[in-house]
């Protein structure tokens, strides 16, 4: 009986040890920043203070449960974009075990009263892309790999829109191309592709309270359904 005990042990430590772990990378674009939500980590070492938010596949939960679940924790947008990346195999200092973490990236808008909510929460923190420190091996592979993506996909997509608000200026798209890039964009260039492509259409509104030239806003003209993929996106840049 004894060893059967020390058996069932010796099995449930092993399920323990080879949960799936859920890693996202969570984009907003704040100020003509990119910026990703970090969180703190309470395992804190003097190098690394802070980590992705991440968590554990629960029982009978899918993974994507699993994201969503994570990114309505830190985040009260409902309206958001989701896409799993792949899974990144690494070593924890606890473990002898490879350990598994299914990577996600999710690009969100930030609503006013979440940025007074986030200036009052010490636990939780949206960085500059730039200004990224205090993360762990892992994290900063899996941040990597997000921003490639994202690169890669708002060159052939409206996927981009995603952190834009439903009516923008054209210079806002062009700063958030820029951030995303790390490139500078001839903005003429930009703007006649965006027009010739009929990608956004003017919505008859400009910016209003400005010191200079009020800018019109648009909005885009791709159904929602569609903004992952769409042909007539091919930017060279």
């Amino acid at each position: 009986m004894e060893g059967e005990g020390l058996e069932k042990r010796k099995w449930s430590n092993s399920c323990h040890e080879n949960k799936i772990e859920i890693d996202c990378i969570m984009f907003c674009f704040e100020q003509n920043s990119l910026k990703v939500l970090l969180v703190k980590n309470e395992n804190a070492s003097e190098d690394v203070s802070w980590k992705l938010p991440n968590t554990i596949v629960e029982e009978e939960e899918t993974m994507l449960k699993a994201a969503q679940r994570l990114l309505k924790k830190y985040v009260s947008e409902e309206d958001f974009f989701l896409e799993q990346l792949k899974a990144f195999g690494y070593h924890s200092p606890l473990s002898i075990r490879e350990k598994i973490s299914i990577g996600y990236y999710a690009m969100v808008r930030k609503e006013k009263n979440e940025e007074e909510d986030d200036e009052k929460n010490s636990d939780k923190v949206w960085v500059d892309i730039n200004n990224i420190v205090g993360l762990d091996q892992k994290a900063m592979v899996i941040l990597d790999f997000s921003l490639k993506e994202l690169r890669k996909n708002i060159c052939c997509s409206a996927v981009g829109f995603n952190l834009l608000p439903e009516k923008f200026t054209l210079l806002q798209v062009v700063h958030l191309y820029e951030k995303i890039l790390g490139i500078e964009i001839n903005k003429t260039n930009f703007r006649r592709k965006m027009l010739q492509r009929k990608l956004v259409h003017g919505i008859n509104e400009k910016e209003e309270g400005v010191s200079n030239r009020a800018a019109e806003f648009y909005s885009l003209n791709v159904p929602k359904h569609e903004f992952f993929w769409n042909a007539k996106f091919n930017f060279n840049f």
